[in-house]
């Protein structure tokens, strides 16, 4: 009777020690996100929602890293060296059609913020009037959003001077071109501050209508780890949408943990725009969201354009097997 006795003890003892320490959770799965900038509010649903322990609770342990010079996100998402990446809606295609099996799986922004920028003074106010003008090209990707947009109003590249500008707004406040290639969310704020009034035209007002931000992966990835890439998208679109509920907290947040160099009146004016290009046509529930029409579009576009060989379908392109749920 006592020997019963003393392993009912035992037994009491263990289930009180498990109790108290709680049973073994089940280790965290690490997962690297490659972004495709400097880690600001252009990715406010994920920094969020890690600050938020969001990742955690759902068991990830999730590593961001910010843009690097000289490192890829679909270099670095094809060498397993982050599960997921981010990119813009051409450069997918683009990839994708040179036989890299990585695939959309949500987007950030349904529009991108590129633009084209003067001074409210010159009176450029539609693509029509850039006909005869020096426009500043700042980056690689940037010489084809030119050439939609004039394409747009019957103009092509010849019909106006490209300066290969870099970022040196210099050359736009003295004049040594007349329009500029920027983003919506960031240099015409920085003019303001400066004491310049300035008009943009929205690219994606003009032919240039890509997502901006994708979120993507691998097929690989797609295919042995659903559950993970289910558990992300669902917190970062979370994320995303509680960013947009409490800018200045959100903003405050990012500035001091992520982006200390930042100004916090600009990153502010820069998520408005974010909240604005992310929701637009679909509405903030449906953040995240993708249709087939608008991939086709930009494959057809980008074909046009001599960017791709061949069409390939739009399902190569994304899926949404994820966001569907």
């Amino acid at each position: 009777m006592k020997k019963v006795c003393v392993k009912v003890m035992v037994c009491l003892i263990i289930v009180a020690i498990c109790g108290g320490r709680g049973l073994a959770k089940e280790p965290l799965q690490p997962m690297t996100i490659r972004l495709n900038w400097v880690t600001n509010v252009q990715f406010a649903g994920v920094l969020l929602a890690k600050e938020r322990g969001w990742y955690e609770e759902q068991g990830i342990d999730l590593t961001i890293k910010g843009w690097e010079q000289g490192i890829s996100s679909i270099d670095e998402v094809l060498a397993g060296k982050a599960q997921v990446g981010v990119i813009e809606g051409a450069d997918i295609i683009r990839f994708r059609a040179k036989g890299k099996k990585i695939r959309a799986i949500a987007t950030q922004f349904q529009k991108s913020p590129f633009c084209l920028m003067s001074k409210k003074n010159r009176g450029i106010n539609t693509p029509d009037q850039l006909a005869g003008k020096k426009i500043g090209i700042t980056a690689p990707s940037g010489e084809l959003m030119v050439k939609i947009v004039l394409a747009s109003r019957g103009l092509n590249f010849n019909d106006i001077t490209p300066v290969q500008m870099g970022w040196d707004i210099g050359l736009f406040i003295d004049d040594s071109v007349d329009t500029m290639q920027a983003y919506m969310n960031n240099e015409p704020f920085l003019l303001k501050e400066k004491g310049y009034d300035v008009n943009y035209l929205p690219a994606f007002k003009y032919g240039y209508d890509f997502y901006s931000g994708i979120f993507f992966a691998t097929d690989k990835m797609l295919m042995e780890h659903p559950d993970l890439i289910q558990k992300f998208l669902d917190v970062s679109r979370r994320g995303w949408q509680e960013s947009f509920k409490e800018l200045p907290g959100t903003v405050q947040l990012i500035v001091e943990k992520y982006y200390p160099e930042g100004s916090v009146r600009q990153q502010t004016e820069s998520l408005k725009v974010f909240k604005y290009v992310a929701a637009m046509g679909i509405g903030k529930s449906l953040i995240g969201f993708m249709e087939e029409r608008t991939w086709r579009k930009g494959i057809d576009t980008l074909h046009k354009f001599g960017q791709i060989e061949k069409k390939i379908p739009a399902t190569d392109v994304f899926t949404l097997e994820f966001l569907k749920k």
